[in-house]
């Protein structure tokens, strides 16, 4: 029951991919410590869109746990309302602990799947 959350957006700025990382791992440390989290961040192409996809999994991530995906998507939607300065500031500051976790993104390509239909999910 491991299904877990996925968080799809994009960045505006030039630093997208530092921003980024930031962003999942503040999120990720915080709720590694709280709830035995992992995670991973993927900067996705599709045809000629680019965006950033963070998952977050673990035991307490799944449909039956429905308020720690609503906490982890709130701080993370919390932290990607401060400013770039705010934001690197704390993410530098985290960076000190020597037991902070940093992911990295990964490239990936994806297609779009035009045969994925809802109605298959209820057989």
């Amino acid at each position: 029951m491991n299904r877990g959350l996925e968080i799809a957006f994009n960045v505006s700025d030039k630093d997208q991919l530092e921003i980024t990382e930031a962003l999942a791992n503040i999120v990720g440390n915080e709720f590694m410590k709280k709830m035995e989290i992992d995670w991973r961040i993927f900067h996705v192409k599709i045809d000629n869109e680019k965006f950033f996809k963070v998952c977050f999994i673990g035991p307490k991530m799944s449909k039956l746990h429905p308020l720690v995906e609503d906490e982890v998507r709130n701080r993370f939607n919390e932290l990607s309302k401060n400013t770039k300065e705010e934001l690197m500031k704390n993410y530098r500051e985290e960076r000190r602990e020597p037991s902070f976790k940093v992911q990295h993104s990964m490239e990936v390509t994806e297609e779009y799947d035009l045969w994925q239909d809802n109605f298959w999910s209820y057989l």
